[in-house]
């Protein structure tokens, strides 16, 4: 069945139709005329698999990594059309789902398109005596895309990966279920090897013991997922990252921002737009370790802190000392759970900056009936965002709407909303 691409739409899906009725199809640009194949019918829509690209937009162009697919077809895009692309996604959700029109988009482009990700998480899997790092097919559990070479990884994080494959002996391989490599700015790396074995940390540390000579490897750690217990087999389970003046240690399992360079212009932006001074207080909602709160808390009255990852929550601790902060308080619970007690202290800036989920509605309708004069929502999923604009609306106006490319040749947009109480 042939179909011509409208547009592609949050988040990567290409749409078209058929006698009016909208099909989303796995690939295809706008204008072109795709072959597809059905995989399913509901009454509003039809699903499909694109089988063949029938002519080929100007837009289009080869692919880099072979394993593109597992992150989607946005590779098939010129950089300059994504970002088009995307600016018409955020405008396009503003419009159909808040109703609101006229506003202007800021839309931070990425310097760096590729080797800017410092973090990978990667299956191991085995097939014919052959041991090698996969992705994950889109949607599915049990198949995989083998890697070879990830152009969105930095050249360090790649040439571990191969050279992991090649020291570690294939039966102590067997064991490990996934491998997450995290290279921070000076190129150092820190190593997560997961399974759900009796694989113990004395069985690697010799095999390693190569690898660490090769590469600048802050520590290496052993996790077994089924009785979640960590053991060191190299150096520590943290390094560190520098932001502004700033440092912060990232631990194995810690949330970070996994574009660092695109984190800086947030941050810049983050600044320019609040209105800063030491008179004033600002709560950090799903802090992390940190990074918002610390950055800014030189130019605040105090900062609140509330983080409910055990390992976030201890790296959190460490950077307010490792940074001489000390108007830095914090609180160690679900945001849902302090929001209201939270709320009855002088607030003047709330920052949000929630998992793909978005914020509880608890959250969510407690900012409502105590508005705090401004609130910034910081957001991985621009779906869950407008849901939860959905809500704050009814107690404040957007002033300023941003995006970020952190994740070019992906369809993810990151996304900061400024909003003042009405």
């Amino acid at each position: 069945m042939k179909i011509k691409i409208e547009k592609i739409v949050y988040p990567g899906k290409s749409l078209a139709r058929i006698d009016g009725k909208v099909v989303f199809t796995d690939q295809g640009l706008p204008d072109e005329t795709v072959e597809i194949a059905i995989t399913k019918e509901t009454t509003g829509y039809s699903e499909a698999k694109t089988t063949e690209i029938l002519s080929p937009s100007p837009h289009r162009v080869e692919s880099r990594c072979g394993h593109y697919q597992a992150c989607s077809a946005y590779q098939c895009i010129d950089y300059p059309k994504q970002v088009e692309i995307k600016k018409e996604q955020i405008l396009d959700l503003l419009t159909r789902q808040l109703k609101l029109s006229g506003l202007k988009l800021h839309f931070r482009e990425s310097s760096k398109i590729w080797s800017y990700r410092n973090k990978v998480t990667l299956k191991l899997i085995h097939d014919n005596g052959i041991t090698s790092f996969a992705y994950n097919l889109p949607g599915e559990i049990y198949k995989f895309i083998p890697l070879d070479e990830c152009f969105l990884l930095p050249n360090t994080t790649n040439l571990f990966l191969k050279d992991f494959i090649k020291t570690i002996p294939g039966k102590l391989l067997l064991p490990i279920s996934q491998v997450r490599v995290k290279e921070n700015s000076k190129k150092q790396l820190l190593i997560s090897l997961y399974h759900n074995s009796s694989l113990e940390a004395p069985d690697l540390s010799s095999s390693l013991k190569g690898l660490s000579l090769r590469f600048d490897i802050a520590g290496i750690t052993l996790i077994n997922q089924s009785e979640n217990i960590k053991a060191i087999v190299w150096g520590k389970d943290f390094f560190e990252e520098k932001i502004e003046d700033r440092t912060f240690y990232i631990g194995d399992e810690s949330f970070f921002q996994v574009n660092v360079d695109m984190l800086s212009i947030l941050v810049k932006d983050l600044k320019d737009n609040l209105d800063l001074n030491t008179n004033k207080s600002l709560a950090d909602l799903y802090c992390g370790v940190g990074t918002f709160g610390i950055l800014l808390a030189s130019k605040l009255k105090s900062v609140i802190g509330v983080e409910s990852g055990p390992e976030n929550f201890f790296f959190l601790e460490k950077n307010i000392k490792l940074n001489n902060i000390e108007n830095f308080n914090v609180r160690m619970c679900d945001c849902e759970d302090t929001i209201r007690s939270l709320l009855r202290q002088t607030i003047d800036i709330v920052i949000v900056d929630p998992p793909r989920k978005g914020m509880d509605s608890k959250i969510c309708n407690t900012l409502v009936k105590a508005p705090v004069p401004e609130l910034v929502y910081i957001s991985c999923n621009p779906a869950t965002l407008m849901r939860d604009l959905k809500i704050l609306l009814g107690a404040y106006n957007i002033n300023n709407i941003y995006a970020y490319d952190f994740f070019p040749h992906t369809p993810h947009i990151e996304t900061m909303i400024f909003l003042t109480k009405k």
